[in-house]
């Protein structure tokens, strides 16, 4: 599947590669496969990190993405 890296993670971690083609069954996966290429992008990912699976956000890391086209990474938004 095509993983979208947004600012500031496609520089902060990737070397500025906006772009990836990876494969993961869960985004708990993706995470783990994602900081192969990038180690400490797992450490930082619960509280920084936010997933859209197919242009939907999902907080569930649980969620299956094998059928996935794309996922977006994100920074979390926090506000009120």
């Amino acid at each position: 599947m095509r993983i979208v890296v947004m600012p500031p993670f496609d520089r902060e971690f990737f070397g500025g590669r906006d772009r990836l083609e990876l494969d993961a069954p869960t985004l708990f996966a993706l995470v783990g496969k994602l900081d192969a290429e990038a180690p400490g992008f797992a450490e930082i990912a619960e509280l920084r990190a936010a997933f859209a699976i197919d242009g939907v956000f999902t907080p569930d890391w649980t969620r299956p993405t094998a059928e996935a086209a794309e996922v977006i990474l994100l920074p979390r938004v926090s506000g009120g």
